[in-house]
């Protein structure tokens, strides 16, 4: 509080009259911050398809299995003291001592509204997750392991048997299924990424990209890719929705897929397709080295694509040919390519350098058999072989 002799005040000796502007900022950074760690995932589990932002609840992941789709919902809840701790009245509307409870406060308790996901959504719901950035007490922690294992809780047995007044009066399903839907609540405590404070977010997104892509980041770099990730989470979730919208036109208006990530990344989308349509089960990691070496040496993104594609057909060809090559001739070969291959990378020689190297090999083969079953192209895709190889 400024001093009342003080006639000119600063601005920071006033004390301000509200905070909820920055509170709710923090709020929404956190939610954007959940949905962008998850938007990672996409680059790991080959399951996980999209990720919507602020859609049916602050974010949803979209997991595809055999064709059948399978919706994750979480609710991002966070507060500022982070020796704060969530009790079970502040999350499902029951007091500590509770002998009974009241329906309509756990059906519009944070439980209470991402239990009924499991009702809406039926067999397309997966799992319905609390996320917070701080831990909660021991009553929530003994709510939270009868939950897992179905142990005695005088909390959990009064969720069970309020579930249906609470969140299906209509429509009540039988106790069998009711413990099957409240066992796909998962509470997840002391979440450090959700602090704007925290830079274990950017260590883990950095770590990830990393593993995923082998681009091996500056601190500003990995910084920029981060913010940016967030910025299109911020984007999905403040786009206006119009009514009436498909599944295709939702997945562009609210949600975030593999190839939004791939361009976060810079790695080629369609080399990526290239990759992933042949069998590559390391399809991102080795479109991102392609990525890498050819952008290090001035090359297009159509060049990019090219090469990709060259790079498959010479996997092909040389699965096929293996076996039927002499292993003599065969060897040489590949020595050659490799040679050529670290000698181009290690002396940062241009794309016009590789393809008189290519040449080159190609000519060295002239009046022998390989000549009859290799050209410049499946040389050009071994080359970028050996490199992916080298680089992994």
């Amino acid at each position: 509080m400024a001093d009342s002799d003080n006639q000119s005040p600063r601005i920071h000796e006033v004390a301000p009259r509200e905070n909820v502007g920055r509170d709710t900022i923090a709020r929404y950074q956190a939610q954007f911050r959940g949905a962008a760690f998850e938007c990672l995932s996409l680059l790991e589990d080959e399951e996980l398809d999209r990720v919507y932002c602020d859609y049916q609840d602050d974010f949803v992941s979209r997991l595809n299995l055999n064709g059948n789709h399978i919706y994750n919902f979480y609710q991002v809840k966070t507060k500022k003291k982070l020796n704060d701790q969530w009790s079970v009245n502040d999350i499902l509307g029951m007091r500590k001592s509770a002998r009974k409870a009241d329906p309509s406060k756990i059906a519009s308790s944070y439980l209470g509204k991402l239990l009924v996901h499991t009702i809406k959504f039926n067999n397309s719901c997966g799992r319905v997750v609390f996320l917070t950035n701080i831990h909660f007490d021991d009553d929530v922690e003994n709510l939270r392991e009868a939950i897992d294992n179905g142990s005695e809780n005088n909390h959990y047995k009064l969720l069970l048997e309020n579930f249906n007044e609470s969140l299906c009066p209509d429509s009540p399903i039988n106790d069998e299924i009711v413990i099957e839907r409240v066992k796909k609540l998962q509470l997840k405590s002391n979440t450090p990424y959700l602090n704007p404070e925290d830079n274990t977010f950017f260590a883990l997104a950095r770590d990830t990209i990393y593993k995923y892509s082998e681009i091996d980041l500056q601190h500003s770099e990995c910084e920029g890719i981060i913010n940016n990730l967030v910025s299109l989470v911020e984007r999905k979730s403040f786009g206006k929705l119009i009514e009436d919208l498909d599944e295709s036109e939702l997945d562009e208006a609210a949600g975030i897929g593999l190839l939004e990530m791939l361009d976060i990344l810079s790695i080629s989308k369609e080399a990526y397709r290239h990759l992933k349509a042949s069998g590559d089960l390391r399809a991102i990691k080795n479109a991102s080295i392609i990525h890498r070496i050819m952008s290090k040496a001035g090359a297009s993104e159509r060049m990019i694509e090219y090469v990709s594609d060259c790079k498959v057909r010479w996997d092909i060809w040389f699965r096929d040919k293996r076996h039927t090559i002499p292993e003599f001739d065969l060897n040489f070969i590949l020595d050659e390519i490799e040679s050529n291959a670290f000698g181009w990378t290690n002396s940062k020689e241009s794309i016009k350098e590789l393809k008189g190297r290519i040449r080159g090999v190609f000519s060295s083969l002239e009046g022998e058999g390989l000549a009859t079953t290799l050209n410049e192209d499946l040389l050009l895709g071994a080359v970028f072989s050996t490199l992916v190889r080298g680089s992994a």
